[in-house]
């Protein structure tokens, strides 16, 4: 029986509970791309090998997001985002630091089984605390604060391996998310006092999962798409810094500008999408992300920098837009809905990095980036369906 005293029951005290999760979650959840170049060098692998590592963690997202979105909407407890948290930040820290490439495989499915335990009840669970008129501008909230997590993470790495050593990040690294976890557990022990929203009759795995993604499917293959640019620019471009005579310190300071661009551009759409409407807002972003990045690829130095940096941002700025979308369409399975757009597409997008890598060891990382950088056009039909009319 859960002491009804500890629970706190101020949706904005709940939201902010959530959106720390997901600030600490990200935060580590993206040490790999600051590290990759690193790790190519240390352990003498390709750039296949390297993408692999980003293919387990979305192989991991693939299978156990829609499980534990599934999990997600039929428990109102909170252990979901006390656990994730922590093993994202035991998995992303070590990393740095192993020893062989197969230690390497094992600490990135660790810190892929934390973030996909955490992302279908954080994202799921913001639609459960907060009212149904502030859903999307909530979103936006916990959406922006994994951002910053990101955006801080590759400045806060190398700062964490200048003062301490890679050796010990770990170990400072998991004191904020074990505190986090307590306050969780003492402030927030269920997500929502009413029991009537998690349905239990929702049929078994394989049903929700389908009958939902029946439904939101084109929101599903637009975040998708826009994943896969996003993760694939954050992922090849510092391998082509390095390349091009760059350290890691500038690694991560372009990776710092990018997910901060991102999440002052979330803010931006949010307020759009409100004045212009979602599709309206998405359909640009969808167009002018690649208008950006395309030539990009063809071209070096501070403009070829500043020219991702943009169209990075304009795709990142559409994920409050498919986030809020999916769980209007399907508001009894918020979590399930939150796993496919949120989880399933991110993990199918760090799956297509073992190929690309592939790609840029046969033909080169120009070719690579440049078709990343087209994605996000192949999934703009889909803008035109029925789930995205609706959200008008």
């Amino acid at each position: 029986m859960i002491d009804r005293t500890v629970c706190v029951d101020r949706p904005k005290f709940k939201l902010s509970l959530l959106s720390i999760g997901h600030f600490f979650n990200d935060l580590y959840a993206a040490f790999l791309p600051t590290f990759v170049p690193t790790l190519i060098s240390r352990l003498g692998i390709t750039m296949a090998q390297a993408g692999l590592l980003n293919s387990v963690v979305g192989i991991i997202h693939i299978f156990l997001q829609p499980l534990l979105g599934y999990v997600s909407d039929r428990t109102a407890r909170s252990y979901l985002v006390m656990i994730g948290p922590i093993l994202t930040c035991l998995g992303a820290t070590f990393l740095p630091s192993s020893p062989t490439y197969g230690m390497a495989l094992f600490l990135v499915g660790l810190w892929g089984v934390g973030s996909a335990t955490f992302h279908p009840q954080g994202h799921g669970g913001v639609g459960h605390v907060v009212p149904q008129e502030k859903l999307t501008v909530s979103l936006a909230i916990f959406s922006v604060a994994g951002n910053i997590g990101v955006t801080i993470s590759p400045l806060f790495a190398v700062a964490l391996a200048k003062i301490v050593g890679v050796e010990k990040i770990p170990y400072i690294a998991i004191v904020p998310v074990l505190i986090l976890a307590i306050a969780i557990y003492r402030y927030m022990p269920v997500l929502s006092e009413e029991a009537a929203e998690f349905p239990k009759n929702q049929g078994g795995l394989f049903h929700s999962l389908f009958s939902v993604l029946g439904v939101i499917y084109p929101v599903w293959m637009v975040s998708m798409a826009r994943d896969a640019t996003s993760q694939g620019i954050r992922f090849f471009l510092p391998i082509r810094i390095v390349s091009e005579g760059g350290n890691i310190s500038m690694v991560g300071t372009i990776l710092f500008l990018i997910m901060l661009c991102s999440t002052i551009a979330m803010l931006i759409s949010g307020k759009l999408s409100d004045r212009w409407g979602k599709v309206r807002v998405l359909i640009f972003v969808l167009i002018a992300g690649p208008i950006c990045m395309i030539p990009a690829a063809y071209i070096g130095g501070k403009t070829s920098i500043i020219l991702y940096i943009l169209g990075t941002s304009l795709l990142n700025s559409s994920m409050p837009i498919t986030a809020a979308v999916a769980q209007e369409q399907v508001p009894h399975s918020r979590g399930m809905a939150s796993s496919i757009v949120m989880g399933l597409s991110w993990g199918v997008a760090n799956l297509l990095t073992g190929p690309l890598g592939k790609l840029g060891d046969v033909f080169g990382i120009t070719s690579t980036m440049l078709v990343v950088a087209a994605l996000p056009l192949l999934a703009l039909p889909m803008v035109f369906m029925k789930s995205f009319r609706s959200a008008e």
